[in-house]
C-alpha cells in the first residue's frame, strides 16, 4: 500500500464566486465526507498534480493541516477536460483497522502468446470493486496475460487469492479476452452501424 500525504486549508465560503476565486490561486475547492460531518476544504492544484498523476480510489492520501489529519480515498471529482483542470474533490474518510470497500484499476502486464499469433487483447474491464482493511488495499491489481491463447479469457475469477481482500465484482466478468482479427473487425462494424442507426433515429425523432 503506498501511502502519500497532501496539505489542506478550512475554506468557509460556499458560494460558487469564492469557488472561481480559490480556483485563480492556485487552489482546488474539495470536501472531506465519511465518518464525521463534511468538512470544506482547499488543496493545492500544484502539490496534488505533481503528487498524484492519475486520480484513483485506491490510493490512500493523509490530509494534514496544522491542527488536523485525516486518512482518505478520492471518492468522486470534477475536471475540465479541455483545460486538463482538477476542479472539484470529493474525499472519503476511512477509519484505520474498519475495512473500506472501493475500486482498484487493472493493470494487465506481459505480452500474451494469442497476439503473437495474430489475434488482438481486448481489455474489457478496466477495475474491479473490493473489501479490505486499509492496510491491505493496494493501488493496482497485476495480472499476467503472457500465457493467455486466441479465443482465451480471464475473468474476475481468475484473479489470485490475495490476503485480506473481497471481490465485490461478479466472478464471471470478463477481465480481458484474446479474439481473431476478423472477429474484432466484425464487432468494430456492427459498433458502427448501430450508432449510426442511433443518430438517424435521433434526428428523425427531432423532426416528428
Amino acid at each position: 500500500m503506498d501511502q502519500k500525504s497532501l496539505r489542506y486549508d478550512i475554506r468557509t465560503a460556499k458560494k460558487k464566486g469564492a469557488a472561481r476565486k480559490l480556483r485563480r490561486s492556485g487552489k482546488i475547492p474539495s470536501i472531506i465526507y465519511g465518518r464525521h460531518a463534511p468538512v470544506l476544504i482547499a488543496v493545492d492544484e500544484h502539490e496534488f498534480s505533481s503528487k498524484f498523476k492519475t486520480v484513483s480510489e485506491s490510493t490512500i492520501i493523509t490530509l494534514k493541516s496544522e491542527k488536523d489529519s485525516y486518512d482518505v480515498l478520492v471518492k468522486d471529482y470534477q475536471e475540465d477536460i479541455i483545460k486538463g483542470k482538477i476542479l472539484h474533490i470529493d474525499f472519503y474518510e476511512i477509519e484505520r483497522g474498519k475495512p473500506v470497500r472501493t475500486h482498484v484499476p487493472i493493470r494487465l502486464e506481459g505480452a500474451p502468446i494469442g497476439v503473437r499469433e495474430g489475434g488482438l487483447l481486448e481489455s474489457l474491464t478496466h477495475e474491479v470493486e473490493i473489501e479490505c482493511l486499509p492496510k491491505n488495499l493496494p493501488e493496482t491489481i497485476r495480472i499476467d496475460v503472457s500465457g493467455l491463447g486466441v479465443g482465451h479469457s480471464v475473468h474476475v475469477r481468475d484473479i489470485p487469492e490475495m490476503e485480506g481482500i473481497k471481490f465485490h465484482t461478479p466472478a464471471d466478468m470478463v477481465i480481458c479476452t484474446i479474439v481473431r482479427k476478423r472477429e474484432a473487425e466484425v464487432a468494430e462494424e456492427e459498433e458502427e452501424v448501430a450508432l449510426e442507426e442511433a443518430e438517424v433515429q435521433e434526428e428523425v425523432e427531432k423532426e416528428e
